[in-house]
């Protein structure tokens, strides 16, 4: 009898200890689901924060400061050679210069500072390009990829009006279209730039284009531009058309240096307007929008002034001003990625910053005899800079033109 009990005491005692442990699991568990319900919930606000402050994930999944941004197509017409600037490809500017970077492709020269190409019939196609940074351990900090692509050239006559700023108001620009193009493009517009037609104006903004601002920096002076509508109080393509005349195969805008801002929104969103109003007016009209271009070196920046000695841009660096291209062509890029007809030309990344702006020789100091080069100007650059500026637009054209043509 002595031995039954004994043994029943021992079965419950075992019953006990393994609703115990039992119970000991369950809680365990559920306090292992908690902590990583709960460690994936900071995960995820940690991730919201780097995304807010421009911090992004590489192939790797390590988060990094960088920045980067191709075009998804990059064109390249045959008898142009086009450049990407190393500088103007990530949110580092010419920070980039401390990292290792490459350019893989099956055609053209990865070089110290740039990617260089040119089109030639025989290369004719579509070819993967990547642009890769490296840290000093060979690590891989970031990498961005797109296609580039070699296409015919074109001849084929064509009507264009450009709607820009000052960076549209140089014949350079226009005279390198036109020996591309054997003189075959049809310039519209209400105002001259050499002996072709724009809508450019010096000094203009986008948010000028959509309020009645009046131009006086050159004759003929205007009270309100003409694509401003009284009765609606903003540009409106429809109205442009109607009193001048003008229908145009093609528009390009080339706005965004006047209305540079650390926020990209103000004026990245008056541009999108302007490409609004037109396809709202106008749905199958093809738009090449050219991104603004990056600044000159600091010496241009601080050196910058007025015909009185004022300084233009007395308070700015030039990380700061590159971030601000970087950003605007980022905004635009991405706000407008589903706006059907609409082209973007890459001329940010694509124009040499680092040279094409003209210079002047100063001394060092006031005292000495050794001088230096400095630009004159911060953000227009000399003829060699419009000519790039052309090639690129004109590469675009020609990589877009037949799907343009097709849908109209």
């Amino acid at each position: 009898m002595k031995r039954i009990e004994r043994e029943k005491v021992i079965r419950n005692a075992y019953r006990s200890t393994i609703l115990a442990l039992t119970a000991c699991c369950i809680f365990l568990g559920t306090v292992l689901v908690i902590h990583e319900t709960a460690r994936e919930y900071e995960v995820k606000v940690l991730e919201k924060e780097l995304e807010a402050k421009g911090v992004v994930q590489n192939d790797e999944g390590l988060f990094s400061s960088v920045q980067m941004f191709l075009p998804k197509e990059i064109y390249v017409a045959s008898g142009v050679t086009l450049e990407l600037y190393n500088d103007q490809v990530s949110s580092l500017g010419t920070r980039i210069r401390n990292y290792n970077v490459k350019w893989t492709c099956a055609v053209g020269r990865n070089m110290q500072r740039k990617f260089s190409v040119t089109g030639r019939e025989e290369l004719i196609g579509t070819y993967p390009l990547i642009f890769t940074i490296f840290d000093d351990n060979g690590a891989q900090v970031a990498k961005v990829s797109t296609e580039l692509k070699i296409v015919p050239a074109s001849k084929e006559s064509f009507s264009l009006l450009t709607i820009g700023d000052s960076l549209s108001c140089n014949t350079a620009t226009y005279e390198r279209l036109n020996e591309l193009t054997d003189g075959q493009i049809v310039y519209m517009g209400t105002r001259g730039v050499g002996g072709s037609l724009t809508e450019a104006r010096r000094g203009f903004s986008a948010a000028d284009y959509l309020s009645g601002t009046g131009y006086t920096m050159e004759e003929p002076e205007e009270e309100v531009h003409p694509f401003y509508k009284e009765e609606t109080g903003t540009f409106d393509w429809g109205y442009y058309k109607e009193t001048t005349g003008f229908e145009p195969d093609a528009v390009e805008i080339f706005l965004g240096t006047n209305g540079l801002a650390a926020d990209p929104v103000e004026n990245g969103d008056n541009i999108i307007r302007i490409v609004k109003n037109i396809h709202e007016n106008d749905k199958e009209l093809p738009i090449y929008l050219v991104h603004t271009l990056y600044p000159a070196n600091q010496d241009g920046i601080g050196s910058w002034s007025s015909k009185e000695g004022y300084a233009l841009y007395g308070d700015r660096y030039k990380y700061e001003e590159d971030q601000k291209v970087f950003d605007l062509m980022i905004y635009l890029e991405e706000t407008l990625k589903n706006e059907k007809q609409l082209y973007f030309v890459p001329a940010g990344i694509c124009h040499d910053s680092a040279h094409n702006f003209d210079t002047e020789m100063v001394p060092v100091n006031p005292h000495s005899e050794e001088t230096m080069e400095v630009p004159v100007d911060a953000v227009h650059p000399g003829r060699a800079g419009y000519r790039q500026i052309a090639d690129c637009l004109y590469s675009v054209i020609c990589g877009t033109r037949t799907e343009w043509e097709r849908n109209r």
